[in-house]
């Protein structure tokens, strides 16, 4: 009875301490299910010059200015990348050393039927994304290694043939802290449909939507999708509120008076 009394004050003690996350979620949601209904999605054709206020437009991911891009690493077609290779390194902690990157701020367009605006390619770079929501943009991981040597990697000797790289620094000595090599590579391909938010500018005369501190957002749903997402969010985390509010307190009582037997 000791170990079930235990084993009941240790749940309910459990759905006490998590009523504030669950909360914190909730509240979240709700804003974010607030900023989606107020924010209706305009036309391509309707983005003009630049604002201080979000705009959103759906469409079709396509290329920028530079058009078509190939992706260095993977050779795959796209209109956006984002290429890296990191050195792994032992030390206090492992950790990484930059050993080369391109990419990740081209921009690139969406288009629909009215026309097509420009989009920063900060917005969807693997580490200035937006953290308003779960949703990610469409983007595509044509490239993921960890090799602990050039040799092993096709990609890395291609980057060394090109003369991208140099051999010598893939050698490691008797003293070296290397511990191998991480290598990766981001694509968005050419029309994946997208959701984009952000702040309307010019670039080279085109409108432009881009960084708007961190409320920007792009993701591969549409606008009834998000807001079907978040409103599930919601109600989820009303329930988890409920069930913890009732079962909490219960389960405490339940372990007492097992304690009190």
């Amino acid at each position: 009875m000791t170990a079930l009394a235990v084993v009941l004050l240790a749940l309910g003690a459990a759905s006490t301490v998590l009523m504030p996350v669950w909360a914190l979620l909730t509240w979240g949601a709700r804003r974010e299910r607030r900023r989606i209904a107020r924010l209706p999605v305009s036309r391509c054709a309707e983005v003009t010059g630049a604002g201080e206020r979000l705009c959103a437009v759906e469409g079709r991911s396509g290329p920028g200015p530079q058009g078509t891009l190939t992706a260095p690493l993977s050779g795959a077609p796209c209109v956006w990348y984002f290429s890296q290779v990191e050195e792994r390194v032992s030390g206090d902690g492992p950790s990484t050393r930059l050993v080369w990157e391109t990419g990740g701020t081209m921009a690139f367009e969406v288009r629909d039927a009215s026309g097509s605006v420009l989009v920063d390619g900060r917005l969807v770079h693997p580490e200035h994304r937006s953290s308003r929501t779960g949703h990610s943009p469409p983007v595509r991981r044509a490239v993921q290694e960890e090799v602990g040597s050039a040799q092993d990697s096709a990609h890395l000797r291609g980057l060394i043939a090109r003369g991208i790289l140099n051999e010598k620094s893939f050698r490691r000595g008797w003293m070296s802290d290397s511990l191998g090599w991480s290598v990766q590579e981001y694509v968005l391909p050419i029309g994946e449909p997208l959701h984009v938010q952000g702040r309307p500018g010019v670039r080279e005369g085109r409108p432009l939507l881009g960084p708007a501190r961190r409320k920007h957002l792009v993701a591969g749903r549409t606008h009834a999708q998000l807001s079907a997402d978040i409103e599930q969010d919601v109600r989820t985390g009303w329930g988890c509120l409920l069930i913890g509010s009732v079962a909490g307190p219960l389960l405490l009582v339940a372990g007492y008076l097992l304690l009190r037997v």
